[in-house]
């Protein structure tokens, strides 16, 4: 069994994002020797034990050396992680070659490239801020909120599908990527490694459901951006949100798979 889950907003929580609410927590992530991220200890209890009983799936918008900050993954915790909302794969710290080459030979036979893409949005979509982020094949977008067209986006959106191109606002940012690498991509590509296993996935986002729908079960989080929206595939959601809602998921997924809830 796979469990494949994003990480922010799923498994680990920023100060500013935690339910003050909700229950106590212990930090996960460290940025500059300061705990940076959080979840509950009985929720990182839950996930190490999940990580022995499955081939643990760690599925990210982040870096490298972002995701390397969360103590389970520098741990070695995860066996498989994607970067870069699928852009990128490692297994057990080792870059996948053959998927870094798909990925290579997927963008470069687009009719668009990359730096054409950033061309027409910083040209055509009002209320862009600036270019925030380049990379190899991603790029994000800060957005002046107050000035955003949204129709003029969905627009774009669709001239750039057509060739080839993501076009996603999630909240401040928008991110520009290639459409046929995307997190159910890569979890695909980790199923074959896995010699066809099935999937759990847990994820709290738009980016997360082209894998969720992959999955043989869904999972997410009370009031996340996934909450109260048909996306025409079964979706159990936690009663409770932020860090608790993810202590609860944990558990239920550890109870799915016969491993007696921890106290």
């Amino acid at each position: 069994m796979i469990f494949a889950a994003d990480l922010d907003r799923t498994l680990i929580f920023s100060a500013r994002r935690l339910d003050p609410l909700g229950p106590v927590t212990v930090p996960a992530e460290w940025r500059q020797n300061e705990p940076f991220g959080f979840m509950t200890g009985r929720a990182l209890r839950s996930l190490l034990a999940l990580s022995a009983r499955t081939a643990f799936f760690v599925n990210t918008l982040r870096g490298l050396e972002q995701a390397r900050r969360v103590g389970f993954i520098s741990g070695g915790r995860c066996r498989y992680l994607a970067l870069q909302n699928g852009l990128y794969l490692y297994r057990d710290g080792a870059e996948d070659r053959d998927w870094a080459a798909h990925v290579r030979r997927t963008v470069s036979a687009l009719p668009l490239d990359l730096a054409g893409g950033i061309e027409r949005v910083l040209a055509h979509l009002p209320g862009v801020e600036c270019l925030s982020k380049r990379y190899e094949y991603l790029a994000v977008f800060f957005v002046e909120e107050d000035a955003f067209d949204d129709g003029a986006c969905a627009q774009l959106a669709g001239e750039l599908a057509g060739l080839g191109w993501d076009l996603c606002r999630q909240r401040k940012k928008l991110y520009l990527s290639p459409g046929a690498i995307h997190k159910g991509a890569v979890l695909a590509r980790v199923r074959d490694r896995e010699d066809g296993a099935e999937a759990v996935g847990f994820g709290d986002s738009g980016f997360d459901l082209p894998m969720l729908r992959a999955c043989r079960s869904a999972w997410s989080l009370r009031d996340c951006e996934l909450w109260g929206t048909d996306w025409g595939f079964p979706i159990q959601y936690s009663a409770a949100p932020a860090q608790a809602g993810t202590e609860e998921v944990l558990d239920r997924i550890l109870s799915s798979l016969g491993e007696q809830s921890l106290c």
